[in-house]
């Protein structure tokens, strides 16, 4: 079974597509990759503002019973705010992590596909390139045996004309 070759120009037309899809999935893939360190970033900032939400709790817990314990009959009901406001700022980082921590999942899973996809445009590319040069040496070898033929048939020629 004879397998017909593109000529060398549409093998050439063909890697250049295959070498601009390379590079779009290369693109997508840095893209990815930097999506990934925002949204770490992101989880990263959102937990030290739980963790100073927590210093801030703890601190006021130990300030109640220090330094407010004596001015806590004329300030509890501020003191009280104040706890119920920082419990409430950390519950609310606590659900903004879990979906902070949701979207990093997820730009690390859109930056495998980019991985993916650029390691297949890559397969891709390097099969047209083959296919690129079996065309070349393809029509290289035509060349070739269309010379031998020719000097075959020069050789003959005078050997004919000889009788």
């Amino acid at each position: 079974m004879t397998v017909k070759l593109p000529t060398p120009s549409e093998a050439g037309q063909m890697l250049r597509l295959r070498t601009l899809r390379v590079q779009r999935a290369r693109e997508a893939c840095a893209k990815a990759k930097l999506e990934v360190e925002k949204a770490r970033a992101t989880v990263k900032e959102r937990q030290r503002a739980i963790e100073r939400c927590q210093r801030e709790i703890t601190e006021l817990a130990d300030a109640i019973v220090t330094t407010l314990a004596p001015a806590l009959p004329r300030w509890s009901g501020m003191v009280s705010a104040t706890r119920e406001r920082l419990a409430d700022r950390l519950e609310r980082d606590e659900y903004a992590l879990i979906d902070d921590e949701h979207e990093l999942e997820q730009a690390q899973e859109r930056a495998q596909q980019a991985g993916a996809e650029l390691t297949r445009a890559l397969a891709r590319e390097d099969a047209v390139r083959g296919l690129a040069q079996q065309a070349r040496k393809a029509v290289l070898h035509a060349r070739e045996q269309r010379v031998e033929l020719e000097i075959e048939d020069q050789g003959r020629r005078p050997a004919a004309q000889a009788r």
